[in-house]
């Protein structure tokens, strides 16, 4: 069982600007060891194992502008997941329990970006993925 770290960066002003997120956001995993693909993309494809744990949080480039994670569309008989929010802060992030092999699954991010919404299409950018190599505690 492993934690996996998953870091959602957003140009908030060039996504509002472009009025879309091509080209303005870049997700980020620590489990490259695990079989993680397609680093620094909207692409990004998270290695899982059954009861790994997975942290997604979003960072805005331009802090000024409000930018949050809004819903997480996984099956929660897959993943099981929480909104919560870090002590002392309004600041959210999101967590899920892997509750079984995933094979290779596409799932939907929506953001809010200032007064705006945006959903990334559920079929064509981040997905979980199975583990590929054995983890050690360790690594």
């Amino acid at each position: 069982m492993s934690t996996i770290n998953i870091r959602i960066v957003v140009d908030v002003v060039g996504a509002l600007e472009a009025d879309t997120l091509a080209g303005s956001l870049y997700m980020i995993d620590d489990n490259r060891l695990g079989g993680s693909r397609n680093q620094a993309t909207a692409e990004l494809a998270t290695a899982v194992a059954p009861g790994d744990w997975i942290i997604w949080t979003l960072l805005p480039i331009e802090c000024e502008t409000h930018a949050a994670v809004r819903a997480i569309e996984l099956s929660p008989d897959i993943c099981e997941l929480e909104r919560k929010t870090y002590r002392d802060s309004d600041v959210s992030y999101w967590r899920g329990k892997v509750k079984q092999s995933v094979g290779n699954l596409p799932y939907g991010l929506t953001l809010e970006l200032g007064s705006r919404t945006r959903t990334l299409n559920n079929g064509a950018h981040a997905r979980l993925i199975d583990a590929s190599l054995q983890r050690s505690h360790n690594a």
